[in-house]
């Protein structure tokens, strides 16, 4: 049973690989081979990752024009309905799975419910999102971006839960350094080129808080560092406490 279960996920992975590749630049899926670990082979796409511009701050707001571009074409063609019970079952996994003190937690859960129930989540679509949408996992070849590593792409979620988790590692980027205030004109920046005109790039600024205080928590999750850990931590919460960029 878990090598049938194995390989239909391997065949999934695969099938979704080739709708995506029609939508925007991936790296083109090649085979699968249900005998040898149910290995799936894709192009070798060489290149820089996001993050090593996002370390360097080289031409970073082009890069994040282009990986808004490419978000905007993934979202706007893959349009289905939203789910947000299972998308808060998703976040509220992941939290389960994390290091926080327990009062932390109690405050985090109780301003994570208000968004549930919060209108400002209500939309009349979901779409497909990377969910794993890291500095890591945008490449740059030949000017082009290309999203790697979609094995955890899952429908009908909120389009801002990607802008959110990028718009977190652009936070930590700078708030590493001490001037957490200086990545907010790249990630506006960055929202515009998202949107299409200036009415949604409000509704986003005002969703933005509960997907970019999650991006936090995954962050501080892998961070060494005690110290930025607990402000990072820190933000997350006060973040989820309020709407609005």
């Amino acid at each position: 049973m878990k090598n049938y279960d194995t390989k239909k996920a391997m065949l999934n992975e695969y099938y979704k690989l080739k709708k995506l590749e029609k939508i925007i630049e991936i790296p083109h899926p090649i085979a699968t081979n249900a005998h040898f670990d149910c290995v799936l082979v894709t192009e070798y796409i060489p290149g820089k990752p996001f993050s090593w511009y996002l370390k360097r701050e080289k031409n970073l707001d082009k890069k994040l024009k282009d990986i808004a571009r490419l978000l905007r074409k993934l979202h706007r063609n893959t349009q289905n309905h939203y789910e947000k019970e299972k998308e808060f079952a998703k976040i509220r996994n992941i939290l389960n799975r994390m290091p926080l003190r327990s009062s932390t937690r109690k405050r985090y859960d109780q301003r994570l419910e208000k968004w549930q129930t919060n209108p400002l989540l209500d939309t009349r679509h979901g779409c497909l999102i990377h969910h794993d949408a890291t500095p890591a996992n945008y490449l740059f070849h030949r000017g082009k971006p290309y999203a790697i590593d979609l094995e955890l792409a899952s429908k009908h979620g909120h389009c801002v839960h990607d802008l959110g988790i990028l718009c977190a590692e652009v936070f930590h980027h700078f708030a590493r350094k001490g001037s957490a205030h200086a990545s907010i004109p790249h990630i506006k920046r960055f929202l515009r080129n998202y949107s299409r005109d200036e009415k949604e790039y409000r509704r986003i600024k005002q969703v933005l808080p509960l997907y970019m205080s999650y991006g936090l928590l995954r962050v501080a999750w892998r961070i060494k560092d005690p110290k930025h850990r607990e402000y990072l931590i820190y933000k997350a919460v006060e973040m989820v406490g309020r709407s609005g960029l």
